[in-house]
């Protein structure tokens, strides 16, 4: 099952009609991913991620951006194959530091990647009122994706009555004037030094 940040329950009072389980939950699917990719950010709640960043020779600094956001509790945290310990998380701005830098001093030569390794929670709990905007464009997006179900149907015809369907939109933010970029005024992360090779 994909993420959901609205309930089936909650679609059904935002369209005030009864809702098709399997169809209202592939909208709310769609609308939810359409958002998340829209701010890089998995904004529901998740436990324990490991992520893997690649930390070349120019990267030398004391601190290193975690993807996510807002970053909740760090685990693990390896620096190439070795664990440390000498590391501070600054949960508000999703970033940890350590003094000594984040290459590998086990490296040779030094200029070769180096990788860091941690372990992490983030994103928000369910109703958390941050949540708010995203919970409201998901709602619009997935109100829009379920109304169109039956577009499908071009014509349809019974003796001397006829129906036709109009194409009704899919979940586009481009449909939504500032949306996007409200989200990722609210959401998103700015450029990081670290590149993320797999989360």
């Amino acid at each position: 099952m994909g993420d959901m940040l609205v309930t089936l329950e909650e679609l059904a009072s935002y369209l005030q009609e009864d809702v098709d389980t399997a169809t209202a939950t592939l909208a709310i699917e769609i609308a939810t991913g359409v958002v998340q990719a829209a701010t890089s950010q998995r904004l529901i709640s998740v436990t324990n991620e490991t992520i893997t960043l690649y930390v070349d020779e120019y990267d030398t600094g004391q601190w290193i951006e975690l993807p996510q956001l807002p970053v909740t509790a760090v685990g693990t945290v390896l620096v190439g194959a070795t664990t440390v310990t000498d590391t501070t998380a600054d949960l508000s701005r999703g970033r940890l530091f350590r003094s000594l830098g984040w290459r590998s001093i086990a490296l040779y030569p030094y200029n070769q990647p180096s990788t860091v390794t941690v372990t992490y929670s983030h994103g928000y709990a369910t109703g958390d009122r941050m949540l708010q905007f995203a919970r409201s464009v998901v709602l619009a997006l997935a109100g829009s994706t379920y109304a169109a179900v039956p577009s499908n149907v071009v014509r349809e015809q019974i003796d001397d009555y006829a129906v036709q369907y109009t194409t009704a939109a899919t979940a586009r933010l481009d449909e939504m004037p500032g949306a996007v970029a409200a989200l990722r005024r609210q959401y998103g992360r700015g450029p990081r030094s670290a590149l993320l090779l797999k989360g």
